[in-house]
């Protein structure tokens, strides 16, 4: 079989590889300084870029270490001020890291056992604020709780508490449940509606997954509200 011959005018054409090749070429010489700046740019907004997160991370190790020296002086009563003192001074100088919602936590017990209610909110709920629903679900139904407790506390039952105590119950810390429900119907025996109070009660038993300490507290509690047999007759 004859091989096929190219013709002249087909010889004569440029090869397209060859020809692209050429003007890529020809673009890189005539645009060599904005290049060289756009590297440079490039590879200083990368170093930029692990710079910060070099400094992050460094940041959120020194702050995970001042949280622990400031939990060790929370041990012993004597030193509950210095406590307090190390903690206020890790959210000041560490305020957007994982350690300072722990700090916020830990100065809310802090200030809920010495009775100063308004000020263990004010911590309790800066660390509701700092911390993920998605990454730490567990640690946000436990600072909810605590919201909650300092809310109740602080005497502001209806409707603030309520509200906290009912998010607990749309949270995955089932253990929590029981809780959650005992400060439901204080809150509303403390307003003075008693019939709102026995009927979430009665909600609870009816709940599965309430532990058995739980379960008995909220009984005792319900039939405290429900009147007894000789007293209705």
């Amino acid at each position: 079989m004859a091989e096929q011959r190219l013709s002249r005018k087909e010889l004569r054409q440029p090869d397209q590889f060859v020809s692209l090749s050429v003007q890529i070429a020809a673009w890189i010489k005539a645009h060599t300084v904005f290049l060289m700046y756009g590297i440079g740019v490039v590879a200083i907004a990368a170093a930029l870029v692990a710079g910060w997160w070099a400094w992050q991370k460094h940041r959120e190790q020194q702050a995970g270490i001042a949280l622990y020296e400031a939990t060790r002086f929370m041990r012993t009563s004597s030193n509950r001020s210095k406590a307090v003192e190390q903690l206020q001074k890790l959210v000041s100088d560490y305020g957007g890291t994982a350690a300072a919602a722990l700090a916020y936590w830990h100065l809310g017990h802090l200030y809920f056992e010495g009775e100063n209610y308004p000020a263990a909110l004010t911590a309790y709920s800066q660390a509701q604020q700092r911390l993920s629903k998605a990454d730490q679900p567990l640690m946000v139904a436990l600072v909810t709780l605590d919201v909650a407790y300092a809310q109740e506390a602080s005497g502001v039952c209806d409707p603030e508490a309520i509200t906290s105590f009912e998010a607990v119950l749309q949270l995955p810390a089932h253990w929590l449940r029981g809780e959650a429900y005992l400060g439901i119907g204080r809150c509303y025996e403390k307003t003075g509606v008693s019939h709102k109070a026995a009927a979430v009660y009665e909600r609870a038993l009816s709940d599965r997954v309430i532990d058995e300490v739980s379960r008995q507290m909220i009984s005792e509690r319900l039939a405290l509200l429900q009147p007894s047999p000789k007293a209705q007759g």
